[in-house]
């Protein structure tokens, strides 16, 4: 059965796992007839080359963004002005993914901040809902957020801090989606956040090909695996996964059109 997935990168997932994997996709999803699929953007002008490869497939949802890597941190100006040609394309419903990652830091704070703001600003302009990529940096992705929650739908992608944070995030109207992290043995936090957040403002996705979600953690996942998540997230919440997956559709709806 197919499920909602906010958030995959079909591109990702045809290196990692081949054209089968593609198909099996197409044809679980088209059998769904209501279940889609958006497939975010990471870098300034992929979002042609991703049109070509996936843009037949009826179920799937485009955004183009920006994650903080080291060539658009190095010249975020150049970067935005490519990202905005493709933001104005009718098939982009989303700007995204973008925002911080003191993980890997790419680049120093200051620049992510700039490119990160610069994706918000081209969002408002166009009005257009926002993807964020938060990791390690609550504080900085929150007070980014701030001016631009009132104006466009923004969604945290691959949620990865507790309650109190999604209490904030909920705050200035978020919408908080959870990836396959929320099945790992570790995770009590992130499942606290899950219960915290209300039917109307939840998200769930893969972020394929990453975040497989147990029992194959640390493998490359599709879609398809989605329901995995699905299926413990309704058991957390007192619900069943159909139940859940109406609720995600409706809410993907919301923020990203029919």
């Amino acid at each position: 059965m197919a499920f909602p997935d906010s958030h995959a990168h079909l591109s990702y997932v045809l290196e990692r796992s081949g054209d089968e994997a593609i198909e099996g996709i197409k044809r679980a999803y088209e059998a769904s007839g209501k279940a889609s699929i958006l497939d975010a953007g990471t870098e300034p002008g992929d979002l042609t080359g991703r049109l070509e490869k996936f843009g037949h497939l009826s179920f799937v949802r485009f955004a183009a963004g920006i994650w903080p890597d080291e060539g658009p941190l190095s010249d975020p100006d150049r970067a935005l002005s490519e990202l905005e040609t493709h933001v104005r394309n009718p098939a982009c419903r989303a700007v995204g993914e973008g925002g911080f990652d003191f993980h890997w830091n790419h680049g120093t704070p200051e620049a992510q901040d700039r490119l990160f703001r610069g994706q918000l600003a081209l969002a408002v302009r166009h009005s257009k809902p926002m993807i964020v990529h938060s990791r390690k940096a609550h504080a900085e992705t929150l007070a980014a957020l701030r001016g631009a929650t009132g104006s466009v739908p923004v969604v945290l992608h691959c949620f990865g801090y507790g309650p109190d944070e999604a209490a904030e995030y909920l705050g200035i109207g978020c919408y908080i989606s959870f990836a396959g992290n929320l099945t790992y043995a570790n995770s009590d936090a992130l499942r606290a956040a899950n219960l915290a957040v209300p039917d109307d403002r939840l998200l769930l996705e893969t972020d394929a090909p990453y975040m497989s979600p147990e029992p194959r953690r640390g493998k490359p996942c599709t879609p398809l695996d989605i329901a995995r998540t699905y299926g413990f997230a309704a058991r957390l919440r007192g619900t069943d996964a159909e139940t859940l997956a109406s609720a995600c559709t409706r809410n993907m709806t919301t923020v990203f059109g029919p």
